[in-house]
């Protein structure tokens, strides 16, 4: 019997990556998106993360197809770039819904599934910017970081049930994401340090790694017996994240603005 992965976001980037992963690797996919693509070759189920009917929706169908599903990929993501000060509201709630709540509403769906079949791995598509604060992306940081936290929550909470959780953080990759990443436009008193900041996370986005190469830490981490609470992806990334545990955060912190303010 073929292993079954769920994958929200799977149609192209990162999310089509780790289909094409999971289905090299034997595994049947599914996946869930607002977007229907053209020509996709495994399961589709139209479903937007940030609507809860169409989660429970989703769920069913798959749970009348398959027995046991194996692993779900909480990877639907979007960012927004821009002040703080200038940032609305309601595009901060949107960004949320989808990077928080909607991998929220995924994993939960799936959670009673694993119990019953005491087994199950919930995989959560984080980001470096958990670690670091970024400045003019300070919302998709936030969220990713909130991801992070619920995703070591659920860890202990779902140990006794054999369902094991953790989290995948990329640095920079070449995917659609830059160019669908929603600019707020900062006010004169910025002083272009908003557009100068944003353009070049988008030049570091550009000349990123491949998406293949994060569905191959995906691949590590699942073929793991014990899936590793937080799999960072890029060398360089990995120096990071280990100077900023050593060095004095308000240096860390100087160093960002140095890159990014």
């Amino acid at each position: 019997m073929a292993k079954v992965a769920v994958i929200s976001g799977a149609t192209k980037g990162i999310g089509l990556a780790c289909a094409n992963m999971f289905s090299k690797e034997g595994y049947k996919v599914y996946c869930l998106s607002h977007n229907e693509p053209e020509n996709y070759e495994y399961e589709f189920i139209k479903c937007d993360v940030t609507n809860p009917e169409d989660i429970k929706n989703a769920f069913e169908i798959i749970d009348k197809k398959e027995l046991f599903v194996d692993v779900v990929l909480c990877n639907a993501g979007k960012g927004i770039g821009g002040p703080l000060e200038n940032t609305e509201l309601s595009q901060a709630k949107d960004l949320f819904d989808v990077n928080f709540f909607g991998a929220f509403n995924l994993a939960k769906a799936f959670i009673p599934k694993f119990k019953k079949q005491k087994f199950g791995k919930i995989l959560f598509m984080s980001s470096v910017g958990s670690i670091f604060p970024l400045p003019f992306q300070a919302f998709y940081s936030a969220s990713k970081s909130a991801v992070e936290t619920m995703a070591n929550a659920w860890r202990i909470e779902l140990a006794p049930f054999n369902i094991q959780v953790g989290c995948i953080l990329p640095g920079d990759a070449h995917t659609s994401f830059t160019e669908k990443r929603q600019n707020v436009v900062g006010d004169e008193s910025y002083n272009n340090r908003d557009v100068k900041s944003i353009k070049k996370m988008e030049k570091d986005e550009i000349n990123g790694m491949s998406p293949n190469k994060i569905a191959d830490a995906v691949r590590k981490a699942v073929n793991k017996k014990k899936l590793p609470i937080r799999v960072i992806v890029g060398g360089k990334y990995k120096i990071f994240a280990f100077l900023n545990k050593i060095l004095p955060q308000k240096f860390v912190l100087w160093m960002l603005g140095k890159m990014y303010g």
